[in-house]
C-alpha cells in the first residue's frame, strides 16, 4: 500500500512538474515579452535579453530590439550587445526611437521619488548605446572600431568602421557629460592604457565645447589621459 501511496505521489509529481514545463514552453515561446518583463523585474536582465531579441524575431519593432539592448547593457552581456547594438544604431529608425527614449527617461529623472534635483541631468540614449557597444569592443581588444563608435556618436559623417585617428580632421563642437567618446576615454584611463590614450588625444584635438559644463569636462578627459 506504501509504495503504490509513493508511486502515485512520484507520478502526480511528474505529471504537474511536466505541465508547469509545457505552459513555460508555451509563454516562452508564444508570449516571449511576457516572460522578458517577469525576468526583469527579478532582475535576470541575461534570461529578459534573449526574451526580447526573441520577441523583436517576431516584431521587427525597433521598441523591443532597444529593450533587447537595454537588458544586454544592464546583464553586462558583450556577445549580445556586440550583435543587437550595431543592428539598433544602423536601424532606420534609431534617431527618432532616441527622442522618445531621452523623452521618457528624462522624464524618469525629473519625476524621481526621492525628489532630488536632477534639472542639470540631460540623458542621452543615443551615447548611452554607442558609449556601450565602443567599450564592448575596446574589451574585446579591437579599439580601431572602439574609438571608430565613440566618435560617430559625436560626428555622424565618419565611417566608424574604416575610422582613423591620425587622419581624422573633422571638427565637434559639443561634448556633451558622459558621451560615448567620454565613457571610452574613461575606460582607457581606469585600465591605464596609454597607447590607447595616445590615439584618443589625437581625436581630441579636433573636440571644442562652448558650454562651461562641457569644456571642464573635456578637459578633466584630457587631463587624466595625458598623466598616463
Amino acid at each position: 500500500m506504501k509504495k503504490i501511496i509513493i508511486k502515485t505521489a512520484l507520478i502526480t509529481l511528474g505529471v504537474v512538474v511536466g505541465c508547469a514545463v509545457a505552459v513555460f514552453a508555451i509563454l516562452s515561446f508564444g508570449f516571449p515579452s511576457t516572460v522578458c518583463g517577469w525576468c526583469e523585474q527579478l532582475g535576470n536582465y541575461g534570461f529578459a535579453a534573449r526574451y526580447a531579441a526573441l520577441c523583436y524575431s517576431y516584431t521587427d519593432d525597433i521598441s523591443d530590439l532597444g529593450r533587447c539592448v537595454e537588458d544586454s547593457i544592464l546583464a553586462d552581456d558583450n556577445d549580445y550587445i556586440a550583435e543587437y547594438a550595431v543592428r539598433l544604431i544602423d536601424h532606420e529608425e534609431f534617431d527618432s526611437f532616441c527622442e522618445i527614449r531621452d523623452e521618457e527617461i528624462n522624464e524618469s529623472i525629473s519625476d524621481n521619488e526621492d525628489n532630488i534635483d536632477f534639472s542639470d541631468v540631460v540623458f542621452s540614449y543615443r551615447h548611452y548605446v554607442y558609449g556601450a557597444l565602443s567599450t564592448t569592443y575596446y574589451g574585446a581588444g579591437n579599439f580601431d572600431l572602439a574609438l571608430g563608435t565613440a566618435v560617430a556618436a559625436l560626428d555622424e559623417n565618419i565611417d566608424r568602421v574604416d575610422f582613423s585617428s591620425s587622419a581624422y580632421s573633422g571638427e565637434i563642437t559639443e561634448f556633451p557629460i558622459s558621451n560615448a567618446l567620454g565613457v571610452l576615454a574613461q575606460r582607457v584611463i581606469y585600465a591605464g592604457d596609454s597607447g590607447a590614450a595616445d590615439r584618443l588625444l589625437e581625436v581630441l584635438d579636433n573636440v571644442s565645447a562652448d558650454a562651461e559644463s562641457q569644456a571642464m569636462y573635456l578637459q578633466t578627459i584630457i587631463n587624466s589621459l595625458t598623466q598616463l
